[in-house]
């Protein structure tokens, strides 16, 4: 990668701190952004019915991301993402994830396995 491309990558992304026990996306949301974890840890719970009480599918850590399944397969946001700590993230909108990640999508779309079980 060259100085250009990662200036792109530095300007497209955008910090974003969330407390502990704050949601940074909720189930069923319009999905237009993809995260990275900085530092920090945070939990994905899911309903897996309507009505149904979330339960816990996931667990996020520093250098993990999410976010990616509504933005390449144009749904809405499947499970809650919550803080489980003080959270530190940098974000992609969809533009900027489109244009950055593009060439990363089969990579993100291989990787996507990890959430079938709960889809």
């Amino acid at each position: 990668m060259d100085a250009y491309e990662k200036s792109n990558i530095a300007d497209a992304l955008k910090p974003e701190k969330f407390k502990q026990g704050e949601f940074v996306v909720k189930q069923g949301d319009v999905g237009d952004t993809f995260f990275f974890i900085e530092e920090g840890e945070a939990v994905a719970t899911k309903a897996m019915k309507p009505g149904e009480v979330p339960i816990e599918v996931y667990q996020y850590k520093a250098g993990d991301y999410f976010g990616e399944l509504a933005l390449l397969k144009n749904v809405t946001r499947q499970a809650n993402i919550i803080a489980k700590t003080d959270l530190n993230l940098v974000k992609l909108d969809r533009d900027s994830f489109r244009r950055i990640l593009g060439p990363l999508e089969d990579i993100l779309r291989r990787n996507m396995h990890r959430y079938q079980q709960y889809m």
